[in-house]
């Protein structure tokens, strides 16, 4: 069976949010090629299946029930793969609700942020090394805050993210790109989605957001 075809993610195997293995996913009980290894907000099962994560299936088996903080009622909590933190406001909801329950999500060095640009979630391309943010200008100044915010020397940036991109430790620096400048066709594969020519790339550092650039058109 084809593996579904994330807008927002567009290849978890690449970014390492799934694993090429079979298994018998918990969720579905089916055999299945491809294991889901990234971060789940709700119940735990042993193994889950990327098509349960397209469907909503997992969102709705892994949610759990929770009393408000006030006690005055008991809420239904869908399971999520990624945390809604500073969304602008001008992002749809149900745009939030794909990314965050039916969109694999990734384990960052500290707190996963996802990015959003022009209206629209971002696509999460996985993590980038220094030479990959060097042509852009205003990511590397962003970097380079970041350090200073940190207390690091503004040596440090290329320094500790120079090499393979397999092999960057931490701080960790994640490539984005916006959908706006994505070809949208349905079933594109990501190498031809995501060419450089038709996308603007985005940047996080794991922990720092970096703002969404609301003003400057892709």
């Amino acid at each position: 069976m084809t593996e579904p075809v994330f807008r927002y993610h567009p290849d978890p195997l690449a970014t390492g949010s799934a694993m090429r293995i079979e298994h018998e996913c918990s969720v579905c009980g089916q055999l299945r090629q491809i294991r889901y290894r990234g971060p789940i907000h709700g119940g735990q099962p042993e193994t889950l299946c990327l098509h349960c994560i397209y469907s909503g299936e997992a969102s709705r088996a892994l949610g759990v029930v929770a009393v408000a903080t006030d006690g005055s009622d008991i809420l239904d909590m869908p399971g999520e793969f990624s945390d809604a933190i500073d969304v602008p406001h001008d992002v749809p909801h149900h745009v939030i609700e794909e990314i965050t329950r039916r969109t694999p999500g990734f384990t960052g060095w500290q707190q996963e942020s996802w990015l959003y640009h022009c209206g629209d979630g971002a696509a999460f391309l996985g993590p980038a090394g220094y030479r990959d943010v060097e042509p852009h200008a205003e990511a590397l100044n962003m970097l380079r805050a970041s350090h200073r915010q940190l207390g690091w020397s503004l040596q440090e940036p290329k320094s500790s993210c120079t090499g393979s991109i397999a092999t960057v430790s931490p701080p960790r620096i994640y490539s984005n790109a916006c959908i706006a400048g994505l070809t949208s066709r349905p079933g594109i594969s990501a190498d031809r989605g995501l060419s450089p020519r038709r996308r603007r790339a985005l940047f996080d550092m794991s922990g720092h957001h970096p703002g969404h650039d609301q003003d400057h058109p892709c």
